[in-house]
């Protein structure tokens, strides 16, 4: 099998440490003919529905959100029914250590190796254990993609719409657990996923690349090997750069996906049940369809998503994206502090989708308990012809600095390709050398 396309070359080491962290029928036309749009003149009537700082730059003339109606039966045919099958047949199998919040089996108390669907469908809003039981359900449903890859722009944009900097990427990753395709009968090396990215453009970057093994327990850190351009050698680094801020950009590592990291490196704890008017990728709340690829693979093609700053005579922030819908959902609201005293936020919050468990929004906070950063995290959905696989995309990640007055929308990719069966030397630190020191833009074949 071919590896996923890729170019590669040098790259500096600021980025190459933190890509490691990047880790049915269309109706767009119809659903923005519907749209409620929320703007300054009608703000004060959706504030409640708002994170604080979205509302303050909607009521300010920044943002305006296209409001879309949801069909609740055919949101969550957005998963396939063997997902939501599995996830009623947990009822009860697994619960959550103590000491760490990791996922346990029920009747062994050791961490699962093999499962499929929400471990937890059922959440008792009173139960301490709650929040994490909410970020478990979040990452299973990603999960069922089984393994993807994608290249996007990661742009930094003022408010004026000035783009200070641009750098493309290609980001491959691949679940061992949780997956809708028949897991392993081991786990390799322990390892519940797998992520490698790559800068492909400009050309002073290309090639840099990231390669980040999860190992499926509960307190081991991820294994992290990066492409270092001073040596032109791969080598070791630390995981912790996950949280760090993504130099030059709006976003960090763990931004992707809105939350992309292991459920066992935060305490959690549920703030409330709620509702919110959150962001979706693109231009419907309905899965696309997906185009078989055999032996291993579906694909996806996604209308683009254009920011202010690409669109002529559009207003508002340059950086916020302007073709992607919003909904309003039934939310938990999840806070999570970080174990790794080192970690650049204090505290996070998630906004996640009571019945789907994607999220919409993350709230950064400092140390000293003040808003530095919102994120929109915009979900997409793809299914099969016959309905057996369906799975989400992290189709919009869009960072704002709260503080310095700059957004990073990144993601918007127009192609997105599932596959089950990554070559097997893909994700390897071998690959990644080979990767990265390859300038001619092909791809050999991963051993």
């Amino acid at each position: 099998m071919q590896a996923p396309p890729r170019r590669g070359a040098p790259l500096a080491l600021a980025i190459a440490s933190t890509l490691a962290v990047l880790t049915g029928a269309v109706v767009a036309a119809a659903a923005a003919e519907d749209a409620t749009r929320i703007s300054a003149a009608n703000a004060k009537a959706f504030a409640a529905l708002l994170p604080e700082s979205v509302y303050a730059r909607v009521a300010a003339g920044q943002y305006e959100l296209p409001l879309v109606a949801v069909d609740p039966a055919r949101f969550r045919a957005n998963y396939s029914d063997r997902f939501w099958q599995a996830s009623q047949a947990n009822r009860g199998r697994f619960g959550i250590d103590a000491e760490t919040g990791g996922l346990t089996d029920a009747a062994t108390g050791r961490i699962p190796t093999r499962f499929f669907g929400l471990p937890f469908p059922d959440i008792d809003p009173a139960d301490p254990q709650a929040g994490a039981k909410i970020v478990h359900n979040y990452r299973a449903r990603r999960m069922q993609m089984d393994g993807d890859f994608h290249t996007f722009d990661l742009s930094d944009v003022e408010l004026d719409g000035e783009v200070r900097r641009t750098v493309r990427i290609l980001l491959s990753q691949a679940y061992y657990v949780g997956t809708s395709a028949e897991p392993p009968a081991s786990l390799p090396d322990n390892t519940e996923s797998r992520q490698l990215a790559a800068a492909l453009a400009p050309k002073d970057l290309e090639g840099v690349g990231v390669l980040t093994w999860r190992i499926n327990d509960w307190t081991t850190w991820d294994q992290v090997w990066a492409y270092l351009p001073t040596i032109r050698r791969v080598r070791r680094v630390r995981s912790s750069t996950r949280g760090d801020s993504i130099p030059g950009f709006e976003v960090q590592g763990d931004d992707a996906d809105c939350y992309d990291n292991k459920t066992s490196y935060f305490t959690w704890k549920l703030v409330r049940a709620d509702e919110v008017i959150g962001p979706l990728g693109s231009d419907t709340p309905y899965a696309r369809p997906l185009t078989d690829e055999p032996p291993s693979r579906r694909a996806m093609s996604l209308p683009y998503n254009p920011a202010v700053y690409e669109k002529p005579g559009a207003r508002g922030a340059g950086w916020f994206t302007l073709d992607n819908v919003y909904v309003r959902r039934p939310v938990w609201i999840v806070e999570g502090t970080p174990r790794d005293p080192y970690y650049e936020a204090g505290r996070i919050v998630l906004y996640v989708d009571r019945d789907l468990y994607h999220g919409y929004y993350k709230l950064s906070y400092n140390k000293a308990g003040e808003l530095y950063r919102t994120n929109f995290c915009g979900t997409a959905w793809g299914r099969s012809a016959d309905g057996g696989f369906a799975a989400p995309t992290a189709l919009l990640m869009l960072g704002v600095n709260e503080k310095e007055n700059r957004g990073t929308p990144a993601g918007r990719f127009t192609r997105e390709t599932y596959d089950r069966a990554f070559a097997p030397g893909w994700f390897t630190a071998t690959h990644l050398d080979e990767l990265s020191a390859t300038a001619d833009g092909t791809p050999g074949p991963a051993r």
